[in-house]
């Protein structure tokens, strides 16, 4: 399949595949058949046009690609809001002729600007746009998968538990809080847990295991990412910054 010329996209959308085509070279540069199996919602075609179309992808396309590629959701869809809007922004009027007034550039100027800057702030690491953790000095650390390696297989409609182990390696303890699925709502054809799971109290430099039980789909072959993030008793997110934590199954007949 031929790839388009460059010259066809707009630069904010060039930019928005250049980084997906750099996030599967960090991954592997798994075969897009490879990455459509691990999806289990999209064709390999489908995320063939995610790096090489001449329009930007559903963001729910452009998700399976990202997760396919274990990359960080959050990021790539505050990076996937900003072109979007950009795009949207410079679209020709429809219809009517094909030209703008100074009082149209001027706002859509003003537009683009905003967008470009928004997602400039989201981008840069360590700047002011960063989001920080609500409590100053909280910190954690994935430890190990404790029960259910990464692509276990297992049977359609059976129960399993899943338990990861965490580190606190801040200097706040961590008291009433949660890991809370990031899919919700929940789509069908999934693998069933509660929406949120209970993390034990733990003191700093202490390390807790968290546990959760998972009921796979009852139909075959599907494939269940489940990504999760630490809350507080408010469900307000405690590592906004941080890479979700997740269990990865391959249900099989």
């Amino acid at each position: 399949m031929p790839e388009p010329r460059t010259g066809e996209r707009a630069p904010e959308l060039e930019a928005f595949m250049d980084g997906l085509r750099k996030l599967r070279t960090r991954a592997g540069e798994p075969s897009f058949r490879k990455m459509a199996a691990k999806s289990g919602a999209v064709s390999h075609a489908t995320l063939h046009l995610t790096v090489t179309g001449t329009r930007l992808q559903p963001w729910e396309t452009v998700r399976e690609f990202v997760r396919a590629c274990d990359g960080d959701e959050e990021e790539w869809h505050a990076r996937w809001q900003g072109v979007q809007l950009v795009l949207s922004a410079d679209r020709e009027p429809e219809p009517g002729p094909r030209w703008r007034s100074s009082r149209v550039l001027v706002p859509l100027a003003l537009v683009l600007v905003a967008a470009i800057a928004a997602v400039v702030v989201i981008l840069l690491p360590g700047e002011q746009g960063t989001p920080a953790p609500p409590h100053p000095g909280d910190s954690s650390r994935f430890v190990a998968d404790v029960t259910i390696p990464d692509d276990t297989v297992v049977k359609p409609g059976t129960q399993f538990v899943k338990v990861w182990e965490l580190e606190n390696t801040g200097t706040v303890e961590w008291r009433k809080r949660y890991l809370r699925r990031t899919d919700l709502p929940v789509a069908p054809g999934t693998c069933r847990t509660p929406d949120r799971i209970p993390v034990n109290d733990t003191a700093p430099r202490g390390r807790v295991q968290v546990t959760v039980t998972v009921s796979a789909p009852q139909n075959a072959p599907a494939d269940c990412k489940v990504f999760w993030k630490m809350v507080d008793e408010q469900d307000r997110e405690l590592f906004p910054a941080s890479r979700p934590i997740y269990f990865s199954v391959l249900v099989r007949a």
